[in-house]
């Protein structure tokens, strides 16, 4: 990301306005099971030095456990590099439906029982605002939750309109 930063054309600033709004896909990895992380991330700003990013994903399904997951974060921006670069630590709040899933030895059917864990999440992450209505995300979190804590780490990218 940061040798993207140095090429990227100088108009593309990443002014943090208030209001400002980003919508997008991340892809990542999930230490809890070894698997793929896929979802949809939106992200709105308060002000220039905080916003809030509600996100819902799938982790897919390894070691015969898969999750829905819905996370509501808080990012503490702090721009860098001519406002085109960002760091920000997080901090959230995590719901995670984990499905668990067996063969019955009597019949030979699947058999799932879903877990649901209320947890923590707190990280940080690096944001590069790629053109003026593109950015692109590198973040790593922990999750911290009763049974299944694990690590996440998954990149990004955002529509800021």
């Amino acid at each position: 990301m940061a040798f993207i930063a140095v090429f990227v054309p100088q108009q593309a600033e990443a002014r943090f306005d208030k209001g400002e709004k980003a919508l997008g896909p991340k892809v990542g990895y999930v230490s809890r099971n070894n698997s793929v992380l896929g979802g949809l991330a939106f992200q709105y700003a308060f002000s220039r030095h905080f916003r809030l990013s509600p996100e819902a994903a799938v982790v897919f399904r390894h070691d015969n456990l898969d999750a829905l997951q819905i996370d509501i974060n808080g990012h503490f921006t702090f721009p860098v590099a001519s406002d085109r670069l960002a760091v920000y630590p997080l901090a959230g709040v995590n719901f995670t439906s984990w499905g668990r899933h067996d063969i019955n030895d009597e019949d030979g059917n699947d058999v799932t029982n879903h877990v649901n864990r209320f947890g923590l999440n707190m990280g940080a992450g690096l944001e590069l605002r790629f053109t003026s209505a593109l950015r692109l995300s590198l973040e790593a979190k922990y999750q911290l939750m009763k049974t299944y804590p694990g690590a996440v780490v998954s990149f990004g990218i955002g529509y800021v309109f």
